[in-house]
């Protein structure tokens, strides 16, 4: 009952793997039953501990949305740096394959993905193999991420391409920065008198 497509995609993954056939088997088996548990889970810190369980190496107080992917195949090729943020329904995958007709010229590849440290990573997003994303960059709603994106950057679109630097202040935020505090109006607090 198992078709030769499911056949060929296991002794290929199994090869990647390194594990005998039973062990791969029963890891697949596990890490598919502990990201559909993630998946839904009511608490943001247990769906990071269930990933964490599959392989996904994920840092301190990393937040992880609903319905989340990480490579099903490849957890452990994924790296989510402290204080990083992956919004709902993102994809990250850690490899890639053509069709049983494509497999010459689109071999099944592996290849490491790494979110920086406090990254944020807006919902349904997709990012694909090899990709960095730099420490404290945006990547947008929806965008899909191909290349690589630096650090303090917002990237968009499909494919995601930078349209901001987060570290140059804009003309109006460097006018506001440039006031001294004793410029700058004080708010008392509700019931106090300035």
């Amino acid at each position: 009952m198992i078709s030769d497509r499911d056949t060929i995609a296991f002794d290929e993954a199994l090869q990647f793997s390194r594990q005998d056939r039973l062990t791969y088997g029963a890891t697949f088996l596990k890490n598919w039953l502990l990201e559909r548990l993630a998946s839904n889970f009511p608490v943001p810190s247990w769906r990071v501990r269930l990933h964490r369980l599959r392989g996904v190496r994920l840092g301190k107080n990393v937040y992880v949305g609903y319905d989340v992917i990480f490579d099903r195949i490849h957890p452990e090729q994924i790296t989510v740096e402290d204080y990083a943020e992956i919004g709902d329904r993102c994809i990250i995958s850690a490899h890639s394959r053509g069709t049983l007709l494509l497999r010459d010229q689109y071999p099944r590849s592996v290849r490491p993905v790494r979110i920086g440290k406090g990254a944020w990573i807006a919902p349904g997003c997709i990012i694909t193999q090899g990709v960095e994303i730099g420490e404290m960059s945006v990547i947008g709603t929806g965008s899909v991420v191909s290349k690589s994106i630096p650090a303090h950057c917002v990237a968009i679109g499909f494919p995601a391409r930078v349209v901001k630097r987060l570290d140059e202040p804009a003309p109006e935020a460097g006018r506001q920065a440039a006031a001294q505090p004793q410029d700058m109006p004080h708010r008392a607090a509700p019931g106090t008198q300035p």
